[in-house]
Formats: structure tokens, sequence, C-alpha cells
């Protein structure tokens, strides 16, 4: 027999979590859904696992890693679960908006199915999403978890912005470094997205003879931008204390994922100057352990810079938020 605790537990929170796996688990796990870049259709969590290189990754998709992904579920559950003590309190009241949210969800759904484009097939569960929240629990609550509920972006892989912006941010990066050794005393010549050691005619070296670096796509900092972009939402949110502070750190990722970057061509030119191209670079096929290494540098002066961002504000304008003025009684 279910006492009145359980029975209030099932009613409250267990139908809508029910609701959401009978809905949700077809859409994402079931259908066939995405024309793949392999020319067939799979489910849109296949797709995910395949584009996160822990599943059947094509020669198209090679060059993308969104591994990341794969972490947004539990760090969701884990905000959700800093917010248990504010959601009890709480009166949850559903609302009729969620119908007409859920509506639409299923017709975008629906949509990316006919046009057979897996991104509808993501905007259409993140729209669900919400009206489940909506239908069941109501405003207040969907307020109280708008930020997990905006997280979830990060769990969808989308290459197609690989084209847009990377070979922007390589033009970028490569500008940059340029002009970086050659202050810092290392010639060199830049060619597209190509830097090449400048000649020297009394040592007797062509151009390149030291170090040649090209900046290809997986090298663009496409992979680390989405990663730091996701970091630095979490980051922000759950560290620092204003709105505005916030926005500043989550934006500042754009500019530190292309600092990054720079530091890490820097270091493999420095790494060809001093050990050789085979030691720093390596092949297409198998790059060098040094030049993986150097991968990290990203995250090392991106991060780093980031916290640094973050201590600066927050020692200027303190490190919690300014309380509201107390009523003027009447």
């Amino acid at each position: 027999m279910i006492n009145g605790v359980s029975r209030k537990f099932l009613q409250t929170w267990g139908a809508p979590l029910l609701t959401i796996g009978a809905l949700l688990v077809p859409l994402f796990l079931l259908i066939p859904y995405a024309a793949s870049y392999g020319g067939y259709k799979r489910s849109l969590g296949a797709l995910i696992y395949s584009l996160c290189k822990f599943g059947d990754s094509t020669p198209q998709t090679a060059a993308l890693d969104y591994s990341y992904c794969l972490l947004v579920p539990p760090i969701v559950i884990y905000l959700i679960y800093l917010k248990k003590d504010e959601i009890v309190r709480l009166p949850l009241q559903g609302s009729w908006w969620g119908l007409a949210v859920l509506l639409f969800g299923f017709f975008v759904y629906w949509f990316g199915i006919r046009a057979e484009m897996q991104y509808f097939g993501y905007a259409a569960i993140q729209i669900l999403l919400a009206g489940v929240l909506l239908w069941f629990w109501g405003v207040p609550l969907f307020r109280k978890l708008i930020f997990p509920w905006a997280f979830c972006l990060f769990a969808w892989p989308m290459p197609f912005l690989d084209p847009i912006i990377a070979f922007r941010m390589r033009i970028i990066m490569n500008e940059l470094a340029h002009h970086l050794l050659n202050i810092v005393g290392i010639p060199n010549i830049q060619s597209g997205t190509a830097l090449f050691s400048a000649p020297d005619a009394a040592a007797g070296l062509a151009m390149g003879a030291r170090f040649q670096i090209d900046i290809a796509d997986p090298c663009s900092g496409i992979r680390s931008l989405f990663a730091l972009l996701m970091f630095s939402a979490l980051f922000a949110y759950l560290f620092v204390p204003r709105l505005w502070q916030q926005w500043v750190l989550f934006l500042a990722a754009f500019p530190l994922a292309i600092v990054g970057n720079v530091c890490r061509v820097v270091l493999l030119v420095l790494g060809c100057l001093l050990f050789g191209a085979p030691f720093a670079i390596g092949t297409e096929a198998e790059p060098s352990s040094y030049h993986e290494g150097c991968g990290f540098a990203i995250y090392a002066v991106a991060l780093g810079l980031e916290f640094l961002l973050a201590e600066i504000m927050m020692r200027i304008w303190g490190r919690t938020k300014t309380p509201a003025p107390a009523p003027v009684p009447v």
C-alpha cells in the first residue's frame, strides 16, 4: 500500500519523470532520424555517439571530437541536485503553455525527419524538455532550472559550424602567431594558413628548412572553443556572483581559445627548432607525442586566463551578489 508521502511523490515527480522517459527515449534512441554522414539513417543518440569518437566515426567526421557532449547529462543532473532545496519550496502547478510548447516541439521533430536534418531533431528534444517542465511543473520551476535546461545545448554536436568558424579561426591564429614569432626573433613567412621559417642565405637554408607549420582544420581551435564555452558557462554559473560577470566570462572563451591555440603554434615552432620536425610534429597519420601534448597547452593557457579574469572581477566588484534593497515602510 502506498502511503501519503509516496503517493505525493509519485504525483509530483514520478508521473512526469516517467512521461519524460516514455516521450524522449523513443524519439532520441529508437527512431531512425538523421541522414548520417555514412549515407544511412540512424537515431539521434547513435549519431551523437559516433561523433564522440566512441562509435564508428567516418572520415568526414574524424577531424572532429565531440566527446565533451557526453559530460553534459551528469553535469545537468548535478546542477538540478544543487537546486533541490529551492525546488521543493516552489509551488508546482502545471501550465497549459507547456502543451503548446510540446506541440511545437513535435512539429520541429517531424520537420527534421522530413528534411533529413539532425539539427532539427536536436532542437526538437530541447524544446520538448522545456514543454514537459512547463506542462507538469509550471513557470516558476522552469525559471529555476533555466540554466540546466540551457546547458543541455552543449550536448548537441554541431559539425556544420566547423566550415563556418574554423577557417576564420585558422587565419586569425596564423596571423597572430606570425607576428608574435617575428617579435620574439623567429623570422617566418606566412602563406595562407601555413607558417614557414624564413630563408637564411648565409646558412644555406631555404624557406621552410627549419619548420613548416600548417594549421589544419583539426588544429583550428574549433574543438577547444566548444569545450571552453561549456566550461566557461559552468564555471561562471557556479562561482561568479553577478549575471553580467558571468556573461563576460562566457564570451571571453572566444578570444581565449584563440590565444591558447596561438601558444600551441608557438610551442610547435620551438619544438621544431630545438628537436626537429619529426619529434615536434610527427606525420599526418601519426602525430608525435609532443604534438599531442601541445594540445593541452590550449586548455592550460585559456583556463588559466579564465580563472585570472574571474578573480580580477570578483576582487573589484566583490564575491557576493548585491542584496536587494529592503522595502521602505509606508
